[in-house]
């Protein structure tokens, strides 16, 4: 299955414990933030992290969190 936002909001309280395990530098604070929005948490990923090239960031974020989903889903 297919990464889609709706899908993290679907299962957000689910999957945020593994989202801050995955990305450590998010905070509690910014996990309520996020509330389950891809888009925040893409921007906020990236605040934290800085690094690679957005586009490939963002396909390295959208791998991530289809293999948290699973967790969560499976």
């Amino acid at each position: 299955m297919h990464f889609t936002p709706n899908r993290l909001e679907d299962h957000w309280l689910k999957i945020k414990p593994l989202i801050q395990k995955e990305w450590s530098l998010l905070a509690d604070s910014d996990l309520d933030a996020i509330d389950g929005h891809f888009d925040v948490l893409i921007t906020l990923i990236r605040q934290r992290y800085g690094g690679r090239v957005e586009i490939v960031q963002e396909a390295a974020i959208r791998d991530t969190l289809n293999r948290l989903l699973a967790k969560v889903e499976g």
